[in-house]
């Protein structure tokens, strides 16, 4: 594992998927002097520490980055590529049957071939191996770690180098379907204004039938504007878990858009805020192992990762199932109550998993609720404790 590490911090002003939008290039700064980033702000905004107190998640336990391709030589996510044991490599044979020759690694839906990650001809952006650092990254004590240190990261690329939309609507569906089928246990679509269309809906729907719950974002509007209320596919899909950008003061971002579809919130940092997240990104194009950036599409892996470690308790646990516990477990921001900007609020990994736990695991080990009864008699011992030291101040006065 490398120990001193150049960190390169950029200002992602990107995805912008819709091939109607404008792509914004990418700053470079660069960095020295590496540091242990364990305990980052955005892990301690979620609360991470008490659920790696349970899991660090599971081998068995694979997220779907469906996304822009993942550079896996990079050292802190070699331990998590997927690797798909029902393909024989480099034989010209569909061995599984599944439709695609010799997918060992996954698949690239822009390029129609076997390698989604990086190769001389064919380039990626570092879009999504900065989304798989926040899931995955090695919990080593060097450089970032993920929020699910142990999981399985599968690679299904969609986007071109410069990190728009490769794929037909169809062809976006096409890659969902082939996580599914292919065993994700989440699937994380960092991705928006893709066009409402049952191209690639029928594929959503298709995962939620089959357990597999799909995470994506309220997509970003142009900062310093606040985001808008614009609803953006495919988070804006009711059958999707929506997730928005805060800061550091758990404020919404600069740039997150928002409504009724938002339905949590995980820590990124405004656009130009002094406080940075951190994560991978590919050597080769940066002379960089550890990048900064911002936008929605990087609060979504937290909530992926989160809902990783609480499907290594219970691989089982049905969609409805999670979004209840992320609901309920999340830390209420702004209005009481779900709203706009913050949906149910801010994620919780460790209240999450630790009700995973307690409903799935052992039961037995939740404390007892306080009822009415254990509150009022809360409250008397408070009083005894309180009144106790002046009647025995008073009794020694009288003696004397």
């Amino acid at each position: 594992m490398i120990k001193t590490k150049t960190i390169v911090a950029f200002i992602i002003l990107i995805p912008l998927l819709s091939l109607s939008l404008h792509n914004n290039s990418n700053n470079l700064v660069l960095f020295t002097n590496a540091q242990n980033y364990e305990n980052s702000w955005n892990l301690k905004n979620i609360e991470i520490k008490g659920a790696w107190e349970i899991t660090n998640g599971s081998k068995d336990i694979t997220v779907a980055v469906v996304d822009s391709g993942i550079d896996f030589s990079h050292p802190e996510l070699a331990h998590a590529e997927w690797i798909n044991e029902n393909e024989i490599a480099n034989n010209s044979i569909d061995d599984d049957a599944n439709g695609y020759i010799d997918d060992t690694h996954g698949w690239d839906f822009v390029s129609n071939d076997n390698v989604p990650g990086p190769q001389t001809a064919d380039p990626i952006h570092w879009h999504a191996t900065f989304i798989a650092g926040l899931i995955a990254a090695l919990r080593d004590g060097d450089g970032i770690v993920g929020v699910a240190p142990n999981v399985t990261i599968m690679d299904v690329r969609v986007l071109t180098a410069g990190n728009w939309q490769g794929t037909t609507n169809a062809g976006f569906g096409d890659a969902i379907k082939y996580a599914v089928d292919n065993g994700a246990d989440v699937i994380n679509l960092s991705l928006h204004y893709y066009a409402n269309s049952s191209d690639y809906y029928d594929d959503i729907l298709y995962a939620i039938e089959q357990n597999v719950p799909v995470v994506s974002i309220t997509g970003n509007s142009d900062p310093p504007n606040e985001g808008a209320e614009i609803r953006s596919f495919p988070g804006g899909f009711e059958e999707v878990i929506s997730v928005g950008a805060t800061n550091p003061s758990k404020e919404k971002t600069d740039y997150s858009n928002y409504g009724e579809w938002t339905e949590i919130v995980a820590p990124v940092g405004d656009s130009f805020g002094p406080v940075r997240l951190f994560s991978t990104v590919p050597y080769d194009v940066y002379q960089s192992y550890i990048g900064w950036g911002w936008g929605t599409s990087f609060a979504c892996p937290q909530v992926a990762g989160v809902i990783a470690l609480m499907r290594t308790l219970n691989h089982s646990i049905s969609v409805a199932e999670i979004r209840d516990i992320l609901h309920t477990t999340a830390i209420d921001l702004g209005d009481p109550g779900k709203d706009i900007y913050f949906g149910y609020g801010l994620l919780n990994a460790t209240a999450a998993v630790l009700e995973t736990y307690y409903r799935h695991v052992d039961p037995s080990a939740r404390p007892p609720e306080l009822t009415n009864t254990s509150f009022a008699s809360i409250g008397l011992a408070f009083i005894f404790l309180a009144v106790l030291p002046i009647t025995l101040k008073k009794i020694k006065n009288k003696k004397k």
